[in-house]
Order: structure tokens, then C-alpha cells, then sequence
């Protein structure tokens, strides 16, 4: 009996001691096993260097000021809520001036990740520069989409995996050239005849690239392209181009670049009047087309333009309201959205809600942003890598009819208004 006893106490003790041991494992592991907790935080802060001053100024106050709209309006209902804190932080922001210098806009970036250590970075303006940049975002691994950009060199980067933080919003190059090639096509067959297009382009990445694409898309579709001619960034006088467009007659002229006020002053003073113009960047703003460069809606009527897609129409009511609070917001006249307005608002509001979903996790943004669906003011939305954003509400191609907006002419079911080929006469004075 005493033996048994001794056995029985034994056996309890053993017993005992195992269950104090799995219970110490089991706690080591639970820890070992939890998140650590997030260091303490009281603010988000995003940053981001661009031209405030020098040649990229104006674009940058037409094109950025969605920057600090997204973020004002954040604010105003608390904050970004970032899930490992569970509740909503306040959004401050840096923002330096790159004077419109990559070299500068490079020593900016790399102070804000590595001195100011910000959460979040917004792009600078302009393909150049943005694609100076994105090697910068994929050392650091911030998660950037910009917004001012379009590069198919990029867009390949981002298709492979090689550039996994690097996104972008408008249509890539290739893309443009093919739905401008499609609307063509469209006119020829449908319209009016349409066989000759002529191309002028800045000598920077965004003229070469987008030029080059369209006039392969254009060649291979069997159209002519007798005039493909660069000029330079110094450019004062486009007479001998608009010479050389007169000369080849082309049917519909390009151009591929930032100078259009002075490219179509030119074209109205040497009365040049192809049956469809295209211009590039910096005639789609409603506040610089009929305020700051004062051209009137029969001036640029018929004028169509490429870079501005995903292109919104603001046809729908919500989309009205927004446009008119555009216009008491900028507290300027005629300061309308211009096509792309909305969605580059709406790609914000994308790196916002990947917060809201994922937290402060750069990589895990990064994730959300290549896999989400994200609701924003422009509807379901998700960015593409590689690709234009794809979005709910949006076009392609838009042309200036004699409103206070441009139009959306293609794709057909996304038009809000009919194309207007040919472009009327320029006014007479």
C-alpha cells in the first residue's frame, strides 16, 4: 500500500510538472507568435518633392493639387483610420520644391525616406521625372503611384515584377496610340475619310514615346504618317512645323507635347485648320484654355486631346456636384476639372483605402494595390500594373465642345458627346 501510495504521488508530481511545462510553452509561443505591438504614433505623414517653381509650375498647380484636397478632406473627418491603431490619425505633409530639376527631385525623395522618414510619398510631376524616381521607391520599397505619367519602357518594368512598387493612372503610350488608332478607323469608316495623320513632338521621353507609339499603331493600321518631327524644349516658334504639316495636307495633326496654346495660336494665325487637332498636356484645363491663355469655346472647338484617360465626363449628377465644388474650391473662374481630374483623385483615394484595409505595412500596400477593387469617386476602380487604371466611369479620348469641359468622345459607350468631325473653322476676328 505505501508502495502504490509513493507511485501515486510520483506520478501526480510528474504530472504537474508537465502541465506547468506545456503551460510555460504555450505562452512562450503565444508571444512568440503575436504581432509586436505598433510603436506609438499620433500622425501620418506623406511627403513629396515637385516643380513649385520653374517650367513644371503650372502643371504642378493643375495637376498635384489633388495632393493636398485628398488629404484636407481626410482630415476633416478625423483622419486616415490605420487598422493597427484602430482608430483614425491626423495627415500631415511635406512638400519641397524640386524647382522643376530631376537631380534635385532625386535628392528630395531619397531626404523625405531617409531623413524625414514619412509614411506614405506622393510622385513628382511629369514622366521624366517620375520615371527618374521610380528606381528610388523600389530601393526603399514605398509604394508610389503617379499620377502625371506615362511610360511603356515603365510599363513594362511594372508588367514583369521588375518595378513591384512603381504605379501609374493614365493610358501607357501603347495604349494611346491604339485608341487613337481605333477612333480613326472609326471616323474613316463612319464619318468622313480620314488616310493622313501628322505628328509633332517635344524631344523628352513623354513626346518620344507617345509619338512613337501611336505613328506604329497609325503605320500598321495603314494609315500615312508623312510628318513624325520632333522639336526641341526651347521651341519659340512652331511656323516652319505648322509649314511642314500645310505641305504634307495631312487629314488630322498631332502634337505630342506641352506647348499647345502657342502651337494652336500659331496654327490660327497661319490658318492652318486640319479636320481633327490633337494636343497634348496643358490644353485640357478648363482655367487655362479660357482663363489664363484666354482662348474662347469657339477657339478650341473640334480640339481633341489624348494624355487625359481615364477621361471623365462628369455626366453624372454626383459627378456634376463634384465638378462645381472644383470650381468653388480652386476659388478661381473656369476652373473646372479637366478629364482626368476625378481619377487622379480617385487613385489617391486608392492608396488611402489600402491603408484602411492593410495598415501602414509598405509592402502590404503594395499588395492591396496590385490585387484590390477600390471604390472611389470614379466607381470601381483598381490599378494595373503595366496598364492605364481601369476604372467604372471613364473614357479614353475627349474633345473640347463648346462647354466649360472637354467631352468624352471614345469609346462610343462611354461618350458624352458625338465626335465633331471635321473641326469647324478657326473664328474669324
Amino acid at each position: 500500500m505505501l508502495k502504490n501510495a509513493a507511485i501515486t504521488k510520483l506520478q501526480t508530481i510528474i504530472l504537474v510538472v508537465i502541465i506547468i511545462v506545456a503551460a510555460g510553452a504555450g505562452a512562450v509561443y503565444y508571444y512568440m507568435t503575436q504581432e509586436p505591438a505598433p510603436p506609438a504614433k499620433d500622425k501620418i505623414v506623406i511627403g513629396w518633392a515637385h516643380g513649385l517653381t520653374g517650367y513644371l509650375a503650372p502643371q504642378v498647380e493643375t495637376l498635384h493639387v489633388y495632393y493636398k484636397w485628398i488629404i484636407e478632406d481626410y482630415n476633416a473627418k478625423g483622419g486616415l483610420y490605420v487598422p493597427e491603431y484602430d482608430k483614425r490619425l491626423p495627415i500631415e505633409y511635406i512638400e519641397y520644391d524640386d524647382e522643376s530639376s530631376i537631380e534635385k527631385m532625386l535628392s528630395l525623395t531619397e531626404k523625405l525616406i531617409t531623413e524625414d522618414k514619412v509614411d506614405l510619398l506622393f510622385a513628382p510631376c511629369s514622366t521624366a521625372f517620375a520615371f527618374a524616381a521610380f528606381p528610388l521607391y523600389e530601393q526603399y520599397h514605398y509604394p508610389v503611384i503617379a499620377v502625371s505619367f506615362g511610360s511603356d519602357i515603365s510599363g513594362e518594368k511594372m508588367k514583369t515584377g521588375e518595378w513591384k512598387y512603381s504605379f501609374s493612372v493614365l493610358g501607357f503610350p501603347g495604349e494611346t496610340g491604339k485608341e487613337m488608332t481605333d477612333l480613326f478607323q472609326y471616323i474613316n469608316s463612319n464619318i468622313a475619310p480620314l488616310n493622313s495623320v501628322g505628328i509633332i513632338y517635344h524631344a523628352d521621353q513623354h513626346g518620344t514615346e507617345y509619338s512613337n507609339a501611336t505613328a506604329t499603331y497609325l503605320t500598321n493600321a495603314g494609315f500615312q504618317v508623312p510628318v513624325l518631327q520632333s522639336y526641341p524644349p526651347t521651341i519659340a516658334d512652331f511656323t516652319p512645323l505648322v509649314n511642314d504639316l500645310k505641305d504634307a495636307n495631312v487629314d488630322v495633326a498631332i502634337m505630342c507635347g506641352y506647348e499647345g496654346a502657342t502651337f494652336i495660336r500659331t496654327c490660327m494665325a497661319q490658318d492652318y485648320n486640319p479636320k481633327l487637332l490633337f494636343i497634348g498636356p496643358s490644353m485640357e484645363t478648363p482655367f487655362l484654355v479660357y482663363t489664363a491663355f484666354q482662348f474662347t469655346y469657339d477657339d478650341v472647338k473640334g480640339v481633341a486631346f489624348y494624355d487625359g484617360w481615364p477621361a471623365t465626363g462628369y455626366d453624372t449628377p454626383e459627378l456634376q456636384a463634384w465638378a462645381e465644388a472644383h470650381v468653388t474650391r480652386y476659388g478661381l473662374p473656369n476652373a473646372y476639372p479637366y478629364p482626368a481630374s476625378a481619377t487622379f483623385y480617385a487613385s489617391l483615394e486608392c492608396v488611402f483605402q489600402a491603408v484602411e484595409k492593410v495598415g501602414l505595412d509598405r509592402e502590404k500596400i503594395a499588395d492591396a494595390l496590385r490585387t484590390e477593387t477600390f471604390d472611389t469617386i470614379v466607381g470601381e476602380t483598381k490599378i494595373r500594373p503595366g496598364y492605364s487604371m481601369q476604372c467604372e466611369l471613364a473614357g479614353t479620348i475627349t474633345q473640347w465642345q463648346g462647354r466649360d469641359m472637354m467631352d468624352v468622345i471614345w469609346p462610343l459607350d462611354a461618350a458624352t458627346g458625338d465626335i465633331i468631325y471635321p473641326k469647324p473653322a478657326w473664328p474669324s476676328d
